[in-house]
């Protein structure tokens, strides 16, 4: 299962990052290999191409999973057609990652 994260750093130890879109970057935590893949976040200065980047990286990471502080309208929408849940986070990441798996998590089920 591929989880992506709006994070304020490359690796398990940054923050969440508060807004989805203008994240430092995204973290790929790939829970079934324990794997960890930080990506350049492009959407933040490309806003109009919002749609094919969100679509790109869900099919080719496998993204099942979204976890961020707040997110937009237009990735809350791309993400939800693609059947991905969006979970409400805050902190570092490791400590989020287990709130996940441990059901802590609120789930972002509208904008």
């Amino acid at each position: 299962m591929a989880i992506l994260i709006s994070a304020t750093g490359r690796d398990i130890e940054s923050n969440i990052d508060l807004t989805f879109h203008w994240s430092y970057c995204f973290l790929i935590v790939d829970k079934l290999n324990n794997s960890l893949k930080p990506i350049e976040n492009r959407i933040k200065n490309h806003p109009n191409e919002i749609g094919d980047a969100l679509d790109n990286l869900v099919k080719k990471e496998g993204v099942e999973i979204v976890i961020t502080h707040e997110i937009g309208q237009r990735s809350f929408e791309e993400f939800k057609k693609h059947g991905i849940i969006i979970y409400q986070g805050k902190g570092n990441i490791g400590k989020v990652i287990r709130q996940l798996d441990e059901g802590k998590l609120s789930e972002i089920k509208n904008v």
